[in-house]
């Protein structure tokens, strides 16, 4: 009951930051432990946020995050200034872009519309005691899990595809460079 309501009064807040294109910081709360995304957040479901990423003062693709991880947003002064200089460097003009293809209304919809997109994504798992990271194309969107062709840093696809349930990932990333240049080299 209390992460509903903490949810709840993020709505506004995630909205007012979405209309101002506010750089932010989200502090999610895994395993007793605080990860951080830089970024500006872009789309919100009740289920969802979708944040394009911050990295060296470039945009780096996009992360969806659930939003029963999130423990708090930032926009403090640090925060605007980044912004700032975002703006003075004319980063938001060239790269900020809302992906309108993508829809947060459910895990089916989210990656069916992935697929459609032709993205390789990531995904994370991180709010378990033995955390996972798989990358590569989405294989089958099920009711409960979906299943990716796991590739490995040598860019060897799995034999196999991996099921993840949608009840254990914690962050979905694509469109980064990591994902985009890699699976050019895949064998």
């Amino acid at each position: 009951m209390k992460k509903e309501k903490k949810v709840a009064k993020y709505k506004e807040t995630i909205q007012k930051h979405i209309d101002n294109k506010d750089f932010v910081k989200v502090i999610c709360n895994l395993q007793d432990t605080e990860s951080s995304i830089y970024g500006y957040i872009q789309l919100q479901s009740g289920e969802f946020i979708l944040l394009q990423v911050h990295n060296e003062f470039s945009l780096n693709g996009y992360v969806i995050l659930p939003l029963r991880y999130i423990e708090t947003i930032r926009c403090n002064k640090y925060d605007k200034t980044s912004n700032k200089i975002h703006r003075a460097e004319g980063t938001l003009k060239r790269q900020y872009k809302i992906p309108n293809f993508i829809s947060l209304d459910g895990w089916n919809k989210l990656f069916l519309s992935l697929i459609e997109a032709d993205f390789h994504v990531i995904i994370e798992c991180e709010d378990q005691p033995e955390a996972d990271f798989l990358i590569g194309p989405i294989q089958k969107v099920g009711k409960t899990k979906i299943s990716i062709l796991n590739y490995d840093p040598a860019g060897k696809l799995d034999k196999e595809p991996s099921r993840i349930k949608y009840a254990d990932i914690t962050s979905i990333t694509f469109g980064d460079q990591y994902s985009m240049v890699f699976r050019k080299y895949l064998k």
